[in-house]
């Protein structure tokens, strides 16, 4: 209701319900994805906008920009296959046993994993070492690591970790979404790369705000996609 007024209650009932079936589809989904080889996994899902995926492929490394949005997940695979080295930004879930579990089927394709913890260097790292880098940003963050800056026309704390490196080393940043298709198959689609130039006072912010403008955009085209029961606007 505070991101999507212009819905009715019907409609929004609705988008809630779609969101945690989509979260339950891509639980299940992630276990039996252990199942397949990688020419059986490539079998079941399809490209789209794979020349901009391509964009870093002269030597820079590239920020894969996704979101808690569809089967977020798969796409450490994909790009382990076709674009590595590749490596994933990620927190430490707070169960041990689901951590150690989900990793292990993040790792299969050979996808390294950098914890939140001294996330700035090993980024920084990454990125000179010619590392690709998957970063989800939707997400609330603590004050003391954000920027605001509107979302769904409301203030969110938001990550400034992507806007920080861009401004830093030029990095292209080329959004990257998984959709379900007919037949238990999925549907990538990589947007073209985000402009990192801006001409402003606060480039960090500006960044920011065009990486969640992107996102946004994302979530409207198929709103029950997306991880609404995270509290994304709290401001504490």
């Amino acid at each position: 209701e505070l991101a999507m007024p212009e819905l009715e209650e019907g409609e929004r009932e609705q988008v809630a319900r779609g969101a945690f079936r989509q979260m339950t589809s891509q639980a299940a989904e992630l276990l039996s994805w252990d199942r397949f080889s990688p020419e059986q996994l490539c079998q079941r899902w399809t490209l789209e906008g794979w020349e901009h995926v391509t964009v870093g492929e002269t030597g820079r490394a590239t920020f894969f920009m996704t979101a808690h949005f569809g089967y977020w997940e798969l796409l450490g695979r994909t790009l382990a296959l076709y674009r590595p080295p590749v490596a994933a930004l990620a927190r430490p879930l707070d169960n041990p046993h689901l951590e150690r579990l989900v990793n292990r089927s993040r790792s299969g394709f050979g996808l390294e994993i950098i914890t939140k913890h001294g996330a700035a260097r090993a980024l920084t790292r990454a990125l000179a070492s010619g590392t690709n880098l998957i970063v989800l940003v939707d997400q609330r963050v603590r004050p003391r690591d954000a920027v605001t800056v509107p979302f769904f026309g409301q203030p969110a704390l938001t990550t400034n970790l992507v806007a920080r490196l861009v401004a830093k080393t030029g990095a292209p940043v080329v959004p990257l979404f998984v959709y379900p298709a007919a037949g238990g198959a999925y549907r990538i689609v990589a947007r073209p790369p985000l402009d990192p130039h801006v001409s402003s006072s606060d480039p960090i912010r500006d960044l920011t705000s065009r990486y969640m403008a992107a996102v946004e955009a994302e979530i409207r085209r198929a709103p029950e996609l997306w991880l609404w029961m995270h509290d994304r606007w709290r401001q504490q």
